[in-house]
């Protein structure tokens, strides 16, 4: 029986960072569910809601490996959203063409 555990996500970092902007600092990267627990647990505005429960739980589910470090991010944004701090960088931009004004 092949067994395969799911990489550890204490050494692990996502692809994009997430931003966040808590209280009036600048935005900084969170880049590991080790960070994003972190945050959540120590700096985070708003303690408690849905989605930052869930972020909360994922986080510490992905550091003992028992799910993905990806699925911890999306969490982890979710909860950001929550909580009002998902710094503008982190947001998917608008398109833009040049230099074209609207007009």
């Amino acid at each position: 029986m092949l067994v395969i555990k799911p990489e550890n996500c204490s050494d692990v970092s996502w692809n994009e960072p997430v931003l966040v902007q808590l209280r009036f600092g600048f935005p900084e990267k969170i880049e590991t569910p080790l960070q994003a627990l972190n945050c959540l647990a120590q700096r985070w505005p708003k303690v408690g809601g849905e989605q930052y429960e869930r972020a909360r739980h994922l986080c510490m589910a992905a550091l003992g490996g028992r799910v993905q470090c990806d699925t911890v991010r999306v969490a982890f944004v979710a909860a950001a959203e929550e909580a009002d701090v998902l710094a503008h960088e982190t947001r998917k931009p608008a398109p833009t063409f040049g230099n074209i004004e609207p007009g």
